[in-house]
């Protein structure tokens, strides 16, 4: 009897603190750019030293926030929701931080780093640099680089790098976890685990701790000065990234036909999630390898008309493509296809543009400036929430303006909008994305080429002193 009158006080509890997060950088540096007197030798060297410090504090919440009864996460005490089933343990949406992810942790990291360039002949240079740097947590690496620019005319030069890479994970990356209330694939309220990686979990499901990215970096292009007003740039690039740092799938529990035995023996993932009460989990790890390949085009006109006016026309285009080349997994419980599932490889080959392109127009009279820009957003493709059923957002073109006129040299008034034909992405496929959008999602969730917040549209007063 006293049970249920204590569900209805703690459902009706109108707020709760669910969190305190504080994250912490602390950086010196110290810089030195100079031209060496032998010039024969080097032209230019730039050495620096940086140390750095950075710290991720997540503080747990009010017991209401996070507790399913009086006693945390205790399954014996039945919460009822409006339905007068059993409710989610606290807030609903996002439940506080809970004790056990509470976290006041963080690194030290210093680096020293030289780039060095100097000519070989009037048309050749050759530029080298070397980075040393040492993380408390991720140990310490040492990293190139190697250019070369060979100037042909004048007015003509060709260009081209390659280089090392090294990136540690991110301090929220290593640290954050928390349990927040997720759509599932079928579309069910789930809570979802985001589990810290080297944690007891991860532990359990046999992945390793986080480690480091690497990776090469090449590019080559030319540079062309091909009249007084009118400049282009060419370059392409590559990018292979080994150990990739992503978020992993959601980790379910198994439904195997015939069910799971009395102690999960032959569901080890259910085993491991079900004494957290939470129906999934995901993790980062480094799951995957990939490839990036690309063009960046740069154009630029510049001219003065014959009333004075003054003119430029910009364009940039932009080509990218990338690939998963390998997928790997520490675990013996989640082969690679099970961590990192096809849905993810779409979201990280087609889940960002292919294709981004920008024209632009500025214009000058007298006191007036006039700036036009069109962005190109191209396509992009889900399945995150539709595993086997891949969903293709169109690309479009999205037009910003600014007007304004200088009244002084301390006064300026602008009018101009972003997005000023108030354009959206395409919906969701209501039949294809089946049941996000009878529950309200009208656009995709995980992927879409551009903003869902249509146009914006403003009037702006400058002044100086």
């Amino acid at each position: 009897g006293e049970r249920p009158l204590m569900a209805r006080m703690w459902y009706f509890v109108a707020a709760s603190y669910d969190s305190a997060l504080e994250d912490l950088r602390k950086a010196v540096a110290l810089d030195e750019n100079s031209r060496v007197a032998m010039r024969v030798l080097v032209d230019t060297l730039v050495s620096a030293a940086r140390d750095r410090l950075e710290t991720d504090s997540n503080s747990a919440g009010q017991l209401l926030s996070e507790a399913a009864a009086l006693e945390p996460n205790n399954p014996a005490i039945v919460i009822l929701d409006q339905t007068g089933g059993a409710a989610a343990a606290g807030i609903q949406g996002f439940p506080g931080f809970q004790p056990s992810t509470e976290v006041d942790d963080g690194r030290h990291s210093y680096a020293v780093y030289a780039d060095m360039e100097a000519p070989v002949n009037d048309q050749f240079t050759l530029g080298a640099a070397i980075r040393f740097e040492d993380f408390s947590d991720f140990g310490n690496t040492t990293i190139g680089k190697l250019s070369a620019r060979y100037e042909a005319t004048e007015n003509f030069a060709i260009r081209g790098n390659v280089s090392s890479g090294f990136r540690a994970p991110g301090i929220q990356q290593a640290l954050f976890s928390q349990v927040s209330t997720n759509l599932n694939s079928e579309g069910v309220l789930t809570e979802t685990l985001t589990a810290r990686q080297d944690s007891a979990v991860t532990r359990a499901l046999g992945i390793s701790p986080l480690k480091e990215e690497e990776s090469v970096n090449a590019s080559l292009g030319f540079t062309a000065k091909l009249s007084e007003e009118f400049s282009l740039t060419l370059d392409v690039f590559q990018i292979d990234i080994d150990d990739r740092i992503i978020f992993s799938g959601n980790i379910a529990p198994e439904s195997p036909t015939g069910g799971c035995t009395a102690n999960n023996s032959n569901c080890p993932i259910r085993a491991i999630l079900d004494p957290l009460s939470v129906g999934q989990a995901q993790f980062f790890t480094n799951a995957i390898d990939t490839k990036t390949k690309g063009i960046d085009i740069v154009a630029d006109y510049t001219t003065e008309l014959a009333n004075g006016d003054g003119l430029t026309l910009s364009a940039l285009f932009h080509f990218n493509d990338t690939e998963v080349t390998d997928r790997h997994s520490t675990s013996s419980i989640l082969s690679a296809n099970v961590l990192f599932p096809n849905e993810q490889v779409t979201l990280v080959e087609e889940g960002q543009p292919g294709a981004h392109h920008v024209l632009g127009v500025n214009w000058t009279h007298d006191d007036w400036t006039l700036d036009v820009r069109t962005n190109y957003f191209g396509s992009v493709a889900g399945e995150g929430f539709t595993p086997g059923i891949k969903q293709k957002w169109d690309g479009e073109w999205l037009a910003d303006l600014t007007l304004s006129y200088r009244f002084s040299d301390t006064f300026k008034l602008s009018a101009g909008g972003t997005n000023i034909f108030d354009q959206y992405p395409d919906k969701w496929d209501e039949d294809a994305a089946f049941p996000f959008p009878q529950l309200g999602f009208i656009y995709g969730w995980e992927t879409v080429p551009f903003g869902i917040n249509g146009g914006y549209y403003f009037l702006r007063a400058d002044f100086g002193f």
